[in-house]
């Protein structure tokens, strides 16, 4: 078929060869990336659980053990390590793209609308930030858009038994979902809601079959809710968990609940520009719910077409051959889009790796409208990409798009956590493109490695950003002072990635100490008074003095980060006083990686263990 130049986003053969350039340019620079610092935390967790600890105990988490659970089956197969990982990863996100792609067709998407899909997903996700990848958010979407599949499919001539058992099904691949992460019990209400009433189809008593459904929906999630307490159980975990759940958990949401002012700021620019997408999205969701008429029964006269919005809206506007049954998969899926994007939005706390299941759902959302959006964000990258490749030619023109970037806080181009609109695509950027050929390498040896992940990763400058080959030097120092299990504490959110590379047990249970501190000072407390329990037991610790330019001005990043004040003071003459005097800052220091210049310092633990508190500053 000949591509259409005059609309060439109908095209399916142009959506196909976006997709395979994507990919094959793509792939192997995802497939090599490191792995972000949550994954460091649940590998050692998983690890744990292999090893016979409990989790909570001996690696601290604050979420449901789910993702661990499944993790830890993982790395029992595969081994560890961050490739193996994101293969699996890639297969998990081919198949949410696959359900995507099933549910749009029954929604009525033409074959060009669902291939411009799945190049959406195909130019977004392997080119995404670290961040992004691997988590809990996109995983759990497998097992809903499974639920959500099976629930269109079961149709409203259904067997009373058959309904219930039917019905138990989604209710286990949403409670295997909910044991990832709790936030998907906000979606299933909805999506149950909308869509009861109308799969309870001609039966001749429809609250009997609505309480069917409901029943075996509770009934399905009930069984796999039981087995999961039952492992908490089994493996003495339940007391740790219980302490979880009900005094970190309402801690940890009341830290989220405090930021959700800078959410407004956040919702368009997670991933520029797809995510500005979300604002026409939104009334597309709304009106697709009406247009489904979900309160009416499969029983009424649903044939006549258009729906209730087809019939005041244009042609050219929306879809007026939709069928009832193409309209009410639209309404379901524009639901879960609605309650999935509410969630991450207001509920949870904003970082960008929550948004990415609701961006590819979105995708879907708008195939079936037949409309091929990402042809229009595939055409605004290239215009942006284009003329930052033109800029790095020309000085002046660079210049010029750094200063309009900075000036409408569009972001810098290179900067992918400050990105708005003038986005230069990962693709368009030589010196990461640079690395593909390398990539396909499979001899390379540790440093080499570690040398690929500090150069492809695009999350560059921030202190839950590991500096592998720093950390490299770090282990090395420590191998050589014989630090055992126990002996080390791994300070901040990057360093604990050396529990890791040096197969070591953890010498405090928390891995994401930031995170743990800042919950509250009731958590912070807990914290210090467990790190004191450590004096005499733990030998050494590695900070990062990265975290001490954490949400600061980027300007005092080289002052925070510079030379060693003296020859026993490894610690920069910049850091202020009052760094100096929280824990491990005022420790001795005996290492500092980068030739004494570097970014991770490691501290040679005597006395009393803890901090001061900071003065306001």
């Amino acid at each position: 078929m000949p591509i259409p130049l005059v609309r060439p986003w109908r095209s399916v053969w142009l959506a196909r060869a976006v997709t395979a350039v994507a990919l094959l340019a793509g792939l192997p620079l995802y497939l090599r990336m490191p792995l972000w610092c949550d994954l460091t935390l649940y590998d050692l967790a998983a690890r744990n659980v292999l090893t016979g600890g409990v989790h909570y105990r001996d690696v601290f988490d604050t979420n449901l053990p789910g993702f661990v659970w499944l993790l830890a089956c993982i790395r029992a197969v595969i081994g560890f390590g961050a490739f193996g990982l994101r293969c699996v990863d890639l297969a998990i996100v081919t198949a949410v793209v696959a359900l995507i792609d099933r549910l749009a067709r029954r929604g009525g998407a033409t074959p060009a609308s669902r291939w411009w899909a799945v190049a959406g997903a195909a130019l977004l996700y392997p080119f995404a930030v670290e961040m992004a990848h691997c988590q809990r958010d996109t995983w759990m979407a497998l097992p809903v858009l499974g639920a959500v599949l099976l629930r269109l499919k079961r149709g409203g001539e259904v067997a009373p038994g058959e309904r219930f058992w039917r019905a138990a099904l989604e209710g286990v691949l949403w409670a295997l979902a909910v044991w990832i992460k709790p936030h998907v019990v906000l979606i299933a209400g909805p999506v149950w809601l909308v869509t009861a009433w109308r799969l309870a189809g001609d039966a001749p008593v429809r609250w009997k079959a609505v309480a069917a459904d409901l029943l075996g929906n509770v009934a399905g999630g009930a069984v796999i809710g039981a087995a999961g307490v039952g492992v908490l159980v089994a493996t003495g975990t339940w007391g740790e968990f219980w302490e979880v759940v009900t005094w970190w958990a309402p801690q940890y949401a009341e830290l989220g609940r405090s930021e959700r002012a800078n959410r407004v700021d956040q919702e368009l620019h997670w991933f520029p520009p797809w995510s500005l997408w979300l604002v026409p999205t939104l009334p597309l969701a709304l009106l697709s719910v009406l247009d489904a008429v979900p309160w009416v029964g499969l029983a009424a006269p649903l044939a006549a077409r258009p729906g209730p919005v087809g019939r005041l809206l244009p042609w050219w506007l929306w879809d007026r051959t939709a069928g009832p049954a193409e309209r009410f998969a639209r309404g379901t899926v524009a639901v879960l889009w609605l309650v999935w994007a509410f969630q991450s939005f207001y509920v949870q706390r904003g970082f960008m790796y929550v948004h990415m299941a609701e961006t590819l759902i979105m995708f879907g959302l708008w195939a079936m409208h037949r409309w091929s959006m990402p042809f229009v964000v595939l055409v605004w990258l290239a215009l942006t990409s284009t003329l930052w490749l033109a800029a790095d030619a020309n000085p002046d023109l660079h210049a010029r798009l750094m200063t309009v970037a900075r000036h409408d806080g569009l972001g810098t181009g290179d900067d992918p956590d400050k990105e708005r609109y003038l986005v230069r695509h990962p693709l368009a950027n030589p010196d990461r493109m640079r690395c593909w050929a390398a990539c396909w390498r499979p001899d390379l040896t540790d440093h080499e490695r570690n040398a690929l992940w500090d150069q492809i990763k695009r999350i560059q400058d921030h202190e839950a950003s590991p500096g592998w080959v720093e950390l490299e030097e770090v282990a090395a120092f420590l191998r050589a002072k014989g630090v055992k299990d126990g002996e080390l504490l791994a300070w901040h959110d990057s360093p604990h990635a050396l529990y890791l590379t040096m197969n070591l047990k953890p010498g405090i249970r928390y891995m994401h100490t930031n995170t743990a501190v800042s919950i509250g000072p009731d958590a912070q407390n807990r914290v210090m008074w467990e790190l004191g329990q450590r004096e005499g037991a733990a030998r050494y610790a590695v900070s990062d003095l990265k975290w001490a330019n954490l949400g600061r001005d980027p300007e005092k990043d080289a002052e925070r980060l510079g030379p060693p004040a003296s020859a026993t003071d490894l610690l920069p003459a910049g850091l202020l006083p009052w760094h100096r005097r929280v824990f491990p800052f005022n420790q001795k220091t005996v290492f500092r990686s980068g030739g004494g210049h570097g970014r991770y310092v490691v501290h040679e633990l005597s006395g009393a263990l803890g901090d001061l508190p900071p003065p306001q500053e």
